[in-house]
């Protein structure tokens, strides 16, 4: 944020995965760093991720400078595109009162257990897949580059054979990943067992 300040940057931070945060590890919104990060960050939330209620047009901003207030408002009111309406509101109120967060408290019990195994299980048995272990979120980023360089195959290939075994994952490219795979682990934990269990023994260590 001192970069930002030495250089007059105006700050768009997406918070949207805030709520998200795996155990052990805090978010720190960019607005609190400082009460010039307050000024000049314009920071972008929802419940859509955390509570799946991303149909429902739930997004919100903060922006305590008037000034920069002012001119988002001014430029997302010529569309009307994605206004809350009546339902989302509620969905809001609800999502973020006392029985909501609860429920994150427990989610994110859930997802630090998901990814925890999930990233011990790629590392122990899954030799040339590398991939870091996240602070939040549901997602693990894997590189396949040398395994597949070890193999023979192409992520193409390798995205086919998960999918043909029955796990659903996503291609990374679009997330700058070249030989790359994202995995989401948002689900109950006995199909993150079944799913490494699956592109173990069928997938990168298939006989």
């Amino acid at each position: 944020m001192e970069v930002y300040k030495d250089n007059d940057c105006i700050v768009i931070s997406d918070e949207i995965w805030s709520d998200l945060i795996l155990d052990g590890n805090k978010h720190i919104p960019v607005q609190s760093v400082s009460e010039d990060a307050r000024k000049r960050t314009i920071a972008l939330y929802a419940p859509s991720k955390t509570f799946n209620l991303a149909g429902l047009i739930g997004s919100y901003h903060i922006i305590y400078d008037p000034y920069l207030r002012d001119r988002v408002r001014a430029q997302s009111s010529k569309s009307h595109y994605n206004d809350m309406n009546v339902l989302s509101m509620h969905a809001l109120i609800g999502a973020y009162g006392p029985e909501g967060a609860e429920w994150v408290d427990e989610l994110c019990q859930v997802l630090t257990s998901n990814v925890n195994y999930a990233y011990d299980y790629i590392t122990k048995n899954f030799k040339g897949v590398k991939l870091s272990k996240p602070q939040g979120t549901y997602m693990l980023f894997m590189d396949c580059t040398d395994w597949c360089k070890e193999n023979g195959k192409t992520i193409d290939e390798l995205e086919k054979a998960g999918w043909d075994v029955g796990v659903a994952w996503q291609d990374g490219r679009m997330f700058h990943g070249p030989c790359s795979i994202r995995l989401n682990l948002a689900l109950p934990f006995g199909r993150v067992e079944e799913a490494m269990k699956r592109l173990n023994e069928h997938v990168f260590n298939a006989k």
